[in-house]
């Protein structure tokens, strides 16, 4: 029996468009160019991340904690400067806590249209020999795609999608624990209301921003503590496409931790670099193939 772990990379061997590149283009086909235009700004000013260069999905969940690092001066600052200085002239779209709110939605706009999507995607491929399950594997998807489902006969093959998938609650982004630096707002009869709403706006935003994005493993490594504990009895770990970034670091761990073989199939030697990294600690034979 064969345990398999699925990432990304699985997909792209098949052909499926499912960069971060590829989702942008969705996000401006459908009118979202200032949305895509906006988020690609934040990854620049606030992670160093030039998205051109974004060769693995994990890179765009790294990407994902500059939304756990917005500053506030800086937000109130584009907010002002972007406003009519005056509100008693100010139409609602001129003040600076509207300025604010907007990033709400371009943050909203992101996940919910991420949700769209999957659903939307053509998942049908021609399988080939490097993937085919038989009844008593199980197969462990770091995908949202449901690639293995629409393709392959899954009777008698345990699939879990461990940050769910299409028709499910998609889990997005990283590990790091939200703790938005928050104005603390005084309000007061001596309060400037155009400064107390905006200081509140970008709390909002704050707040929302980082926990819209945070994929607490250590709690869905919990929920899931049977899945992989259940990984000594299979013959095998094959893992496919997986990136072992950043993100996926503590899942990789808990694989090797019960595997006594695996197959590592990579899609890009970084990938290899990040599983050799990790494997350092653990005694386990790794049979290597790139793909």
């Amino acid at each position: 029996m064969t345990f398999y772990v699925l990432g990304n990379g699985f997909d792209l061997h098949y052909g499926l468009p499912t960069r971060y590149c590829d989702f942008k283009k969705y996000l401006i086909i459908n009118g979202y160019r200032e949305i895509v235009e906006r988020v690609d700004d934040l990854f620049w000013r606030f992670g160093h991340y030039c998205p051109k260069d974004i060769k693995e999905w994990s890179t765009f969940e790294d990407m994902l904690m500059v939304f756990n690092d917005l500053d506030p001066d800086e937000l109130y600052e584009e907010a002002f400067d972007n406003a009519e200085t005056d509100d008693d002239r100010a139409g609602y779209w001129d003040s600076p806590s509207w300025n604010v709110n907007f990033y709400n939605e371009y943050i909203k706009v992101l996940k919910g249209e991420f949700d769209n999507w999957i659903r939307e995607m053509n998942t049908e491929i021609i399988p080939d020999r490097y993937f085919n399950p038989v009844p008593g594997d199980a197969v462990l998807t770091f995908n949202y795609t449901t690639t293995v489902e629409d393709n392959f006969d899954t009777r008698g093959i345990q699939i879990t999608h461990i940050h769910g998938t299409k028709n499910q609650e998609i889990v997005l982004g990283h590990n790091d624990v939200p703790n938005p630096n928050l104005y603390n707002v005084i309000e007061d009869e001596d309060s400037d209301y155009r400064d107390t709403t905006t200081r509140n706006a970008i709390n909002d935003v704050l707040a929302q921003a980082s926990q819209n994005y945070y994929k607490d493993s250590v709690r869905i490594l919990q929920r899931n503590s049977r899945i992989f504990s259940q990984i000594s009895r299979f013959n095998k770990v094959v893992i496919m496409g997986l990136s072992c970034g950043l993100q996926d670091e503590m899942y990789v761990e808990e694989i090797i931790r019960y595997a006594s073989t695996i197959d590592f199939y990579y899609y890009d030697d970084d990938a290899k670099e990040n599983f050799d990294d990790i494997l350092d600690n653990y005694n386990v034979t790794v049979n290597y193939y790139k793909w």
